[in-house]
């Protein structure tokens, strides 16, 4: 039997800020434990009436059926651009790529439902990014719509990447955690590896509110408060502060998920209405949600992960860690404990989900489960995504019989 060799994938991702799409070109190599090597990363911007138009989708309001469709497909083009250049950028033929793993684009997660117009909703997610599309301009077989099954198994559909944190963080004799602050902020309980115990789940909003009060403060001329520049020239408001770490969501236990069906426009509106009722301004309202950020991630770490044994680091990947005033609010609540953004782990901040989903992807090909139902409160392990055929995939099915 032939020796199996390593894998080149390409993961693809873009969260609840719906900048752009995030392409990691890694290499992953065989092992009991597969190690994983980040051979690319570059993001490619979404047009900006494309992206005007997703916020809009994925926004309480939502979207006719036609512009759903449409969407659709326009975001599976837009990946499979990503895909291209990520590997054109990293002087890699096409052939050479075995797969991609794509999360796709949400534009609703309802893990426990609603209320609908004519009715109780049940729980459901949808991502767009249509992977035919993906399949057909790369050649590359594409696996997608990971969160699906997770939900048709019991589970919320998120957080997912926990399983993948594992295989990238996890430490040898201590414990640890991988928080990545994107729109939303998640955390990964991380034990000593090869023992079990591994959880995750959202925190609470990072960069989705801070994005939507960038773009108000400056009339459109910015879409992120990168920097956090426009945080630090504000004031927080404490009575407001305390007001939102009330918030139901921050108490629930684990599992549980969110994203802009909680926290979106109309908490926004709320919290800077209350505020300019007390006389604050829109600056004063990014520096307070800014705070709440940071404490989002702070009370969940007190609240809900185990600390026998201590944490030895909290590992931090995602937009969140070029904003140096959520970074600092973070530091000032969690005191002494270890904070390191993952390139010293070996990953980029950026790139670190697009990296699992690659991961993802190759759990799905080899038929194994690739979620944890600790994390997602699914009734079941069960193996995550669909899977398009590209114009490799005969030989790629080839090349893991052989492997397994």
């Amino acid at each position: 039997m032939n020796k199996p060799r390593s894998l080149l994938a390409i993961g693809l991702m873009s969260g609840t800020s719906a900048d752009g799409v995030d392409a990691a070109l890694v290499r992953i190599l065989p092992g009991e434990r597969a190690q994983v090597e980040t051979l690319g990363f570059h993001t490619t911007p979404y047009p900006k009436d494309l992206r005007k138009r997703l916020l809009l989708a994925a926004g309480e309001e939502g979207a006719r059926t036609d512009e759903i469709c449409a969407l659709h497909r326009e975001v599976g083009e837009a990946f499979a651009k990503a895909a291209l250049e990520v590997a054109s950028r990293s002087d890699t033929p096409l052939e050479k790529i075995d797969f991609i793993g794509s999360h796709g684009q949400t534009v609703r997660h309802l893990p426990e439902g609603m209320e609908g117009t004519h009715g109780p909703l049940l729980p459901s997610t949808f991502q767009i990014g249509d992977p035919a599309f993906i399949a057909q301009r790369t050649g590359i077989t594409c696996v997608s719509d990971f969160r699906s099954r997770d939900v048709a198994a019991g589970g919320a559909g998120a957080p997912l990447t926990p399983w993948a944190h594992r295989i990238l963080f996890s430490r040898e004799n201590a414990a640890s955690a991988f928080l990545n602050l994107g729109g939303i902020s998640n955390i990964t309980y991380l034990p000593p590896a090869g023992e079990e115990g591994v959880f995750g789940f959202d925190c609470g909003p990072a960069n989705m509110t801070l994005d939507a009060l960038a773009r108000r403060i400056t009339n459109g001329e910015k879409t992120h408060d990168t920097g956090g520049d426009l945080a630090a020239a504000g004031r927080v408001c404490p009575e407001t502060l305390a007001e939102l770490r009330r918030h139901p969501y921050l108490k629930r236990k684990p599992p549980k998920s969110t994203g802009r069906e909680m926290f979106g426009d109309t908490f926004v509106n709320e919290t800077t209405e209350r505020m300019a009722a007390r006389g604050s301004e829109l600056k004063d309202a990014i520096a307070t949600l800014t705070a709440f950020s940071a404490s989002c991630v702070a009370d969940a770490i007190r609240d809900f992960i185990p600390t026998d044994p201590p944490l030895a680091e909290v590992v931090v990947g995602g937009g969140g860690v070029h904003n140096y005033t959520l970074m600092r609010r973070l530091r000032e609540a969690l005191g002494n404990q270890t904070l390191v953004k993952s390139d010293a782990r070996g990953v980029s901040p950026d790139a670190v989900e697009a990296v699992c989903f690659a991961l993802l992807a190759r759990g799905t090909l080899t038929g194994g489960a690739n979620n944890l139902p600790s994390v997602t409160g699914a009734r079941e392990a069960v193996c995550l995504g669909n899977i398009t055929q590209g114009r490799n995939f005969a030989s790629l099915m080839r090349r893991f019989l052989i492997s397994m």
